[in-house]
C-alpha cells in the first residue's frame, strides 16, 4: 500500500498518541477525610488528577485513538501498490509520407509486439491502440511525420502500462527524416526516463517527377515571369489569374490537384500598404498596395503580411487536393517578379497541399539524444500518481464518523 500524502498519516498517529498520553493522567474519587463541617464543601462528586501506571477507559481510549487514526489515513490518500513484473514494449509506428517500404514498417513492429505490449501509430499526429491487428493494415499517409507527437502519445501509454511492469521499453520503427523533427521534440524526449530503442526503416524517395504547372491568365499578367519553370513536384498545379471556374475546383478535387487563386491585380482601390510578405523562412520587402479580404471557411493560414494579417490561405479539397487564395498583388513595373526572394515565395505558394518533404535522415548526433542511455525506463518511474480521492479514503473517513459518533455515548455510559 502506498500513500499520496504520508504527512496526513503521522498527524493522525500523533493526535492518538496524544489522547493515550492523556488517558494516563485519569481524574479518581480522592481519599474520604472527616472534616468538623460541611458547610464549604460544595455539593457535587469531588475529583481530583492522579497520575495512574496504567491508563483508565481503555474501551474509550482505543476508540478515541482509530478514529484519529482512521482520519490520518483517509487523508493520507491510500491505494494498493499494483504487482509488478516483466517489461512491457511501447511500439510507435511510423505511417507518414517518409516511410519508403509499408511492409518493412510493418514487419518491424509485428516481430517486436507481445501480448501486453502497445502500439502508437503516428504521422503528424498519434494515436494509441493496443491491439497487434491494428497495424495488420498499415498503410501510408500523406501527412508529414512527427516525432514529438509519437514520443508524446508514448508517454500517455506508458502511464497505462507502468502500473504492471517492473521496466517499459520504448521502440520507435521509422526511417527517421529530418523533417519529423521539431523545435519540440528535445524537450518532449527529455520527459521519457529510459533510453530509446530506434528502429530504422526505408525512406521514401525523393520527388524526381518534374511538371510545369499551368498558368491561366492574360497575356500581360506579371505573374507570367514568376518562375512557373518545371520543378520536381508530387501534385499537379494549376495557377488562375483572376476569376477561377467552378470547373477548377472539381479538377483539385478529383485529380488531387494544387489550385492556385492568385489574382495579379485586385479590383478596388487599396485599402494600405503592408511592407512585406513572410512564408515559412522566406521573406519578400516590398511595399504591397493591398486590400482586405474576409477570412475563408476551414482555411489555413500559409502566409501573412508583416503584420500579420494572412496574405495566402489554403483549404482542403477532397481527399489529395487543396484550393490556395493568395491576396499578394504583383505590381506591373517593377522588377519585383524577378527577385530570388520573390521566386523562393512562389515555390512555397506552389508546393504540394502538405508541403515539401525533406528526404534528408536525421544526424547521428540527433539520433544519439533520441536513443539516449542508460536503462529502460522503470515502471514505478513513470507510473500515474495516486488518486486524489481512492475507494478506501472514503472506507476509512465512514468509520472515523462512527467512531466520532459514538464516543459520547459511550462516555456517558463511562460517566
Amino acid at each position: 500500500m502506498t500513500f499520496g500524502a504520508p504527512l496526513w498519516l503521522a498527524l493522525g498517529a500523533l493526535g492518538a498518541a496524544v489522547v493515550v498520553a492523556l488517558h494516563f493522567l485519569a481524574r479518581q474519587r480522592p481519599r474520604a477525610v472527616d472534616f468538623p463541617t460541611a458547610r464549604f464543601i460544595p455539593e457535587r462528586v469531588a475529583r481530583a488528577p492522579s497520575r495512574a501506571l496504567k491508563p483508565s477507559d481503555l474501551l474509550l481510549l482505543a476508540l478515541r485513538a482509530m478514529a484519529l487514526i482512521f482520519l490520518g489515513a483517509a487523508f493520507a490518500r491510500p491505494a494498493w501498490s499494483p504487482s509488478r513484473s516483466g517489461t512491457v514494449r511501447i511500439v510507435a509506428v511510423d505511417r507518414s509520407r517518409a516511410v519508403g517500404n509499408v511492409a518493412e514498417a510493418r514487419d518491424s513492429a509485428m516481430a517486436l509486439l507481445g501480448a501486453r505490449d502497445r502500439v502508437v501509430l503516428f504521422d503528424s499526429t498519434a494515436q494509441v491502440v493496443s491491439a497487434r491487428d491494428s497495424i495488420v493494415g498499415l498503410t501510408i499517409t500523406r501527412a508529414a511525420g512527427s516525432l514529438s507527437a509519437a514520443l508524446v502519445a508514448a508517454e500517455r501509454a506508458g502511464v497505462a502500462v507502468a502500473r504492471t511492469a517492473d521496466s517499459v521499453e520504448l521502440v520507435i520503427v521509422s526511417p527517421f527524416a529530418r523533417e519529423e523533427w521539431d523545435a519540440a521534440t528535445e524537450a518532449i524526449r527529455t520527459l521519457w526516463p529510459g533510453r530509446v530503442r530506434l528502429v530504422r526503416v526505408a525512406m521514401a524517395a525523393a520527388d524526381t517527377i518534374r511538371v510545369t504547372p499551368e498558368f491561366r491568365g492574360a497575356a500581360d499578367d506579371p505573374l507570367r515571369t514568376g518562375g512557373f519553370g518545371a520543378r520536381p513536384v508530387a501534385q499537379a498545379v494549376r495557377i488562375v489569374s483572376g476569376e477561377s471556374a467552378p470547373a477548377d475546383s472539381v479538377w483539385a478535387a478529383e485529380q488531387g490537384g494544387v489550385l492556385v487563386r492568385w489574382p495579379a491585380r485586385i479590383a478596388g482601390t487599396p485599402s494600405d500598404t503592408a511592407g512585406a510578405v513572410v512564408l515559412g523562412d522566406d521573406v519578400v520587402v516590398a511595399p504591397f498596395a493591398r486590400q482586405p479580404v474576409p477570412p475563408t471557411a476551414a482555411a489555413r493560414v500559409i502566409a501573412r503580411w508583416g503584420d500579420g494579417a494572412p496574405a495566402a490561405t489554403q483549404r482542403a479539397a477532397g481527399a489529395r487536393g487543396c484550393i490556395r487564395d493568395v491576396t499578394i498583388p504583383v505590381p506591373t513595373a517593377g522588377d519585383l517578379v524577378l527577385r530570388e526572394s520573390f521566386r523562393r515565395l512562389v515555390a512555397g505558394l506552389l508546393a504540394p497541399c502538405d508541403g515539401v518533404r525533406d528526404g534528408r535522415s536525421l544526424g547521428d548526433s540527433t539520433l544519439a539524444q533520441l536513443r539516449g542511455a542508460g536503462a529502460l525506463a522503470a515502471g514505478a518511474k513513470i507510473d500515474s500518481p495516486v488518486d486524489a480521492v481512492t475507494p478506501l479514503s472514503r472506507w476509512l473517513l465512514a468509520a472515523a464518523a462512527l467512531l466520532l459518533v459514538a464516543e459520547p455515548l459511550l462516555r456517558r455510559r463511562a460517566a
